[in-house]
């Protein structure tokens, strides 16, 4: 992720308030921090962009590879995902700028149409992922990619304001890491 966020800031509206909404979730008309150029995976089957920032380039690219096998297990079809890895100086910068928060999160969505094919710019957390990951016993990449299948989810319809809705979504998480073979981790997430 570019350090630099004004583009950002151009979605302002004239009062200069921009549309916030929970962290993790995406609102109509947000804009994404604008992705590095040149980090598209050819292998791929869906246009999926990855920004690596502070994570190694080998484990990014495995995270766009899990990413596009869980695509075709979406309720949504995809014209384009944008992942950037960031670091908790950036995300604080971001959960501050879109959601008037000073602290950091996991992972933050930031969906270009609600309607239509997918196109959604998701920033995770690098230092949030090691963290949790440490404290429930798994590796950071399997919670990057808890994080952004997270946020593929909102941008479907789910929802997890309430304990049955978060039961519904960490049941689909759990259902897209299994259908990419990978070990159901949702229900250790708190």
């Amino acid at each position: 992720m570019s350090g630099d966020t004004d583009a950002m800031h151009s979605t302002l509206d004239q009062s200069g308030a921009a549309e916030r909404d929970e962290p993790g979730s995406s609102a109509e008309g947000d804009l994404p921090p604008e992705p590095s150029a040149g980090r598209d995976h050819p292998a791929l089957t869906h246009a999926i962009e990855i920004d690596a920032g502070p994570a190694p380039q080998a484990d990014a690219l495995s995270l766009c590879e899990l990413v596009d096998a869980a695509c075709s297990h979406l309720d949504r079809t995809v014209s384009r995902i944008g992942i950037q890895i960031v670091d908790d100086a950036t995300m604080i910068h971001l959960h501050r700028t879109w959601h008037d928060l000073d602290t950091t999160t996991d992972v933050l969505t930031f969906e270009t149409d609600v309607e239509g094919p997918l196109d959604v710019d998701i920033a995770v957390c690098l230092d949030e992922a090691k963290r949790q990951a440490t404290s429930r016993g798994y590796c950071w990449q399997d919670e990057l990619l808890l994080y952004v299948l997270h946020g593929l989810l909102h941008c479907c319809g789910h929802d997890d304001h309430t304990p049955a809705d978060q039961a519904r979504m960490y049941a689909a998480q759990d259902a897209l890491l299994t259908a990419i073979g990978r070990d159901a981790i949702s229900g250790d997430a708190s």
